[in-house]
């Protein structure tokens, strides 16, 4: 576990690559899904977050549990949006660590004493003008109108509605209940909803939370084969 206090990071991508750089990894998709449990849990573990923090906390905490169930179940397919969700996730944090390293600097240059001067003003403050000749109000009309047509049409988002809410506690439950029964079941069978990934992630992510507490054991004939559970 990391004691990083709130007075140590100014928001979500600080606290991430804090979290990266204590590990010594690069910022690759394999390291952020390594401390994808470490940022999870810090983010439990406060009594207080500021709303307008907290919308960025759970995107990039919700971007962070994809990375690592790509990582836990390689056959897992991600829609286009969700790649490129990790790839900006990626992104942003790489300029962030930027952004700080040359603050740093910047810093440093500072208390020294090194200051930028802007460029003296010109003598002739006058303003002036010097259009073409053969300019005029018709055409420059014209040309401001080819200007507003060559910008793209704003296009809303697409309104998305959440269907179902399953939470994790609930799921733990359920397969208790199930897994007692003294009857083995493949992970497949556990899976309510095959065809939404969020079901096999959730699933997954229970078993092995299951598993880790000695309450069910698992065993696998092959590397891809079927996952068997029983308790």
């Amino acid at each position: 576990m990391y004691n990083v206090s709130t007075e140590q990071f100014t928001g979500p991508l600080d606290l991430l690559l804090q979290l990266v750089e204590k590990k010594n990894l690069e910022i690759t998709e394999i390291s952020l899904a390594q401390v994808t449990q470490d940022y999870v849990t810090y983010i439990g573990g406060q009594t207080l977050v500021h709303p307008e923090e907290l919308a960025d906390f759970l995107v990039i905490a919700s971007t962070l549990l994809l990375i690592k169930s790509k990582s836990l179940l390689p056959t897992l397919k991600l829609e286009t949006e969700e790649q490129e969700e990790i790839l900006d996730l990626e992104n942003r944090l790489q300029l962030y660590k930027l952004y700080k390293e040359q603050g740093v600097k910047i810093y440093e240059i500072w208390n020294k004493h090194f200051y930028l001067f802007t460029r003296p003003p010109w003598k002739d403050t006058e303003v002036k003008f010097f259009p073409p000749k053969n300019v005029s109000l018709s055409s420059l009309s014209q040309s401001f109108k080819k200007v507003l047509e060559s910008f793209e049409e704003e296009i809303p988002l697409e309104e998305k509605k959440i269907v179902k809410i399953v939470t994790l506690k609930q799921r733990i439950k359920e397969l208790v209940q199930k897994l007692t029964q003294g009857k083995d079941y493949s992970l497949e069978e556990l899976v309510p909803d095959k065809n939404k990934r969020v079901e096999l992630i959730m699933t997954f992510l229970v078993v092995l939370y299951l598993v880790k507490e000695n309450i069910i054991k698992i065993k696998q004939e092959k590397n891809f084969g079927s996952i068997w559970i029983s308790n």
